[in-house]
């Protein structure tokens, strides 16, 4: 798993978890958590709540959700998927927050995103999907490449393509957080 340090804030980088959440050994010193997206197969109910069940319950102070493409309630019904999130947990929809002087922007599972606005920096942008041609095995978007590349953040964290796990230095630092794969290693264990 990745982890990055940004203002004194250890930050942990998950995505495409599956329903595999509970398998995840969880660092200590961690002040936020940024899962992009996945954290279910095809929007199963049963693993959203186990996730969030799961998610809430983590010492971590601060908990940031993004969805991912298999995460449909919050796709497809945003305002009933609003619901469906605790309390203390950030849902980023196209929007940014910021935490301990760290601007942290969420965009979309679908890169269709809303033409998000700022005038604050951008030390973090989080997606489910990659940008076009980094980390993206041909799974990339050109719409998030262009909107990365115009806020030119410190980071930009995504998940989706679970083959590129890693990190890729340009201007912007961007990582492939998807542990899909490692999960299921593990699991076979």
């Amino acid at each position: 798993m990745h982890t990055i340090k940004i203002k004194d804030q250890n930050i942990l980088l998950l995505s495409d978890t599956h329903g595999k959440h509970r398998l995840i050994d969880i660092p200590k010193n961690i002040q936020i958590v940024i899962h992009c997206g996945d954290i279910c197969n095809a929007g199963d109910m049963d693993e959203i709540f186990d996730f969030f069940d799961w998610y809430v319950k983590l010492e971590i102070p601060h908990k940031i959700f993004i969805h991912g493409n298999h995460d449909l309630p919050f796709e497809l019904e945003p305002e009933w998927g609003k619901k469906l999130i605790p309390k203390n947990i950030i849902w980023l929809n196209d929007e940014s927050i910021v935490i301990s002087d760290i601007s942290i922007m969420g965009i979309s599972a679908f890169p269709f995103y809303k033409g998000i606005e700022t005038k604050n920096r951008i030390d973090i942008i989080a997606s489910h999907y990659p940008p076009h041609g980094i980390l993206d095995n041909g799974f990339g978007s050109k719409e998030i490449s262009d909107f990365v590349f115009q806020f030119e953040p410190k980071y930009h964290i995504f998940g989706h393509n679970h083959s590129n796990y890693g990190i890729e230095k340009h201007k912007s630092q961007y990582i492939n957080a998807s542990i899909y794969h490692k999960l299921c290693q593990k699991e076979n264990q």
